[in-house]
């Protein structure tokens, strides 16, 4: 596996489960398929700048830092490139269709981004369901998501 799509797992996770130290991540991720090292993980956490932050369930987890607005939208286009595959829109309905494994974070990006215009989404691996406040923010959506996926 890729460092980039490691990365990408590693993010998926970090909103799946609460993981506490390197070696959580090796455990889980060897569930995933994916064999790596302590040694990896430690330069992926460092790379990926991930954070640690209050458990739920006390001691502390490691999460993805919050980033700003702007980065935000670039994370949001740079994975609409890379993995989009159709949209299609109905009523205040938008489905997104993504290469395997990659609707979580387009979810995820999604949510956070266009979170004024949506009233909900949901997504399994290869799916983003987003259902708009309004037709008009609806097609807005529609609209915005096949222009980011557009490749420069």
């Amino acid at each position: 596996m890729r460092k980039q799509e490691r990365h990408r797992l590693i993010t998926r996770l970090l909103s799946e489960n609460d993981i506490k130290r390197q070696e959580d991540f090796v455990t889980v991720l060897a569930e995933k398929g994916v064999n790596v090292t302590q040694a990896t993980i430690s330069r992926d956490i460092k790379e990926m700048k991930l954070i640690k932050v209050p458990s739920s369930n006390g001691g502390y987890r490691y999460s993805v830092p919050h980033k700003n607005e702007e980065n935000l939208s670039e994370r949001l286009s740079d994975l609409l490139q890379e993995a989009f595959l159709t949209a299609d829109q109905m009523e205040k309905m938008v489905v997104l269709k993504t290469l395997p494994g990659n609707a979580s974070a387009a979810a995820n990006l999604i949510e956070k981004f266009y979170s004024k215009k949506l009233f909900a989404v949901l997504n399994d691996d290869d799916s983003v369901l987003m259902i708009a406040r309004s037709e008009q923010n609806a097609m807005e959506l529609y609209q915005e998501i096949n222009s980011r996926s557009q490749k420069e």
